[in-house]
């Protein structure tokens, strides 16, 4: 994972909810702002205590390769962390633009 820069607000960044973009059967992705820089971010936001094992090493292995990767056409990762209650949340870039999906039925 990621290290956290000591530098930032209070040891750890800090973001604003603005609306919920979405959830699936592990989580919710929430837009944010953060609050530091007010720039526009994508937190998924995922309960490691409701998965059995394999499940949550696959969730960490998402966030593996995310960080990993570096490419125009990949959405860029920023950081992941875990709550105090058990949540891992992945901070990823804002493609404002909608998904793929929903791109594709609109052609």
């Amino acid at each position: 994972m990621k290290s956290i820069d000591k530098n930032k607000v209070a040891e750890y960044e800090l973001y604003k909810r603005i609306k919920l973009l979405g959830e699936g059967s592990f989580g919710k992705a929430y837009l944010v702002e953060c609050l530091s820089d007010q720039t526009k971010w994508v937190i998924k936001q995922m309960s490691l205590n409701t998965m059995n094992e394999d499940e949550r090493k696959a969730t960490l292995k998402e966030a593996k390769i995310l960080e990993a990767l570096s490419h125009p056409n990949i959405v860029k990762f920023r950081e992941v962390y875990k709550t105090k209650k058990g949540k891992l949340c992945i901070v990823m870039e804002y493609a404002d633009g909608g998904d793929i999906g929903k791109i594709i039925k609109e052609q």
